[in-house]
């Protein structure tokens, strides 16, 4: 055998060995696992939600997380008749038993001071009168919401950590402003206690976040264009990038009536007891808790976008993005230096 035929040998016995080496290596690595990514959508709250999480269990919760729904509903809905914020409005005082009402109470209060009175859930009475409660009614007149207008004003509620009573007769609670947000933040908390870390929980289009979606990214979040026709596909006017925080979107570009031809929409202005007519037509607030992002989202939009921005220089710990209407009726955009490089226009 020739020098080279040997060499030939040698080199493919060299390249067979190494192979070998880097092969055992390889196998003794520990394999990376893919976590599954678990899907659950229902209906709640006259509304969808949707969940996505990552589990390396491939627990699947829909049967209790449905059950928190439900229970959540028990205690806050007032399209519920027999539900504790039903029994409540009926009642002078009501001693609550679920873990749900004492803090949307105790938000609620802070929110209500925060934004001046802008954010108030005793406004139910006059959503009732304006027809956008479980009822619908006649047109209301002046002398109507005059008189309803005596008894709407958080200051005529009183509350501890088990009963919450009326300081006035007929005063009334509605929570639909705040308490979705909670829910929301509630199956978040359920999910982190079973030690779920990356998530999206969406109910109704509000939505919280925690770490990152299946690609490895931070959740992100589109604005639709409160212009879009009803019939129409939706257009994006932003995406925002969700860091562990949640998002809401309030607006009357979807919820109205048209009353000789004016429109009105389903906020209502607790001062005034009528439908807003306010600059912002759509209000997007990111804050740390979906409740926070919820009732903040509706109050803004009873503000108005200036002193929107008085109060949002005083409450760091929100962000927002605006669209609304200049003085020419022209779509403007504004947003929150705090949101940063997490907003594409």
């Amino acid at each position: 055998m020739n020098n080279r035929k040997k060499n030939s040998i040698y080199s493919l016995i060299l390249i067979a060995a190494v192979a070998i080496i880097w092969f055992y290596r390889d196998s003794q690595k520990p394999k990376t696992k893919e976590v599954p990514y678990i899907y659950i959508s229902g209906e709640a709250q006259g509304t969808t939600y949707n969940i996505t999480y990552s589990d390396d269990e491939n627990r699947n919760f829909k049967q209790e997380i449905d059950s928190i729904l439900n229970q959540f509903d028990l205690s806050l809905s007032t399209y519920i008749k027999n539900s504790e914020i039903a029994k409540f409005n009926k009642a002078d005082s009501f001693q609550f038993k679920s873990p749900y009402f004492y803090p949307v109470l105790e938000k609620s209060k802070e929110i209500h001071e925060a934004s001046n009175g802008a954010f108030d859930p005793t406004v139910y009475p006059l959503i009732e009168a304006w027809g956008f409660g479980p009822e619908k009614v006649d047109f209301p007149d002046s002398s109507r919401i005059e008189e309803i207008k005596a008894y709407v004003g958080f200051e005529y509620i009183n509350f501890t950590r088990q009963k919450v009573l009326k300081e006035k007769d007929k005063v009334s609670l509605d929570f639909n402003a705040i308490a979705q947000g909670y829910s929301i933040d509630v199956i978040f908390d359920f999910l982190k206690s079973k030690n779920v870390q990356d998530m999206m929980v969406e109910l109704g289009g509000e939505l919280r976040v925690s770490g990152k979606n299946e690609n490895g990214d931070l959740w992100s979040i589109g604005i639709d264009d409160p212009k879009t026709e009803a019939d129409q596909q939706a257009k994006r006017v932003a995406i925002i990038k969700l860091d562990n925080e949640a998002i809401s979107t309030s607006g009357n570009y979807r919820k109205f009536f048209v009353y000789e031809g004016k429109k009105y929409g389903h906020s209502i202005n607790p001062k005034t007891g009528y439908p807003i007519q306010r600059d912002i037509i759509s209000s997007t607030v990111v804050a740390p808790s979906c409740m926070e992002a919820d009732a903040w989202s509706t109050a803004f939009m009873v503000t108005g976008l200036e002193q929107a921005k008085e109060i949002l220089s005083q409450q760091d710990h929100l962000k927002a993005f605006f669209i609304y209407e200049d003085a020419d009726g022209e779509l403007q955009q504004y947003t929150t230096e705090n949101l940063g490089g997490n907003i594409i226009l």
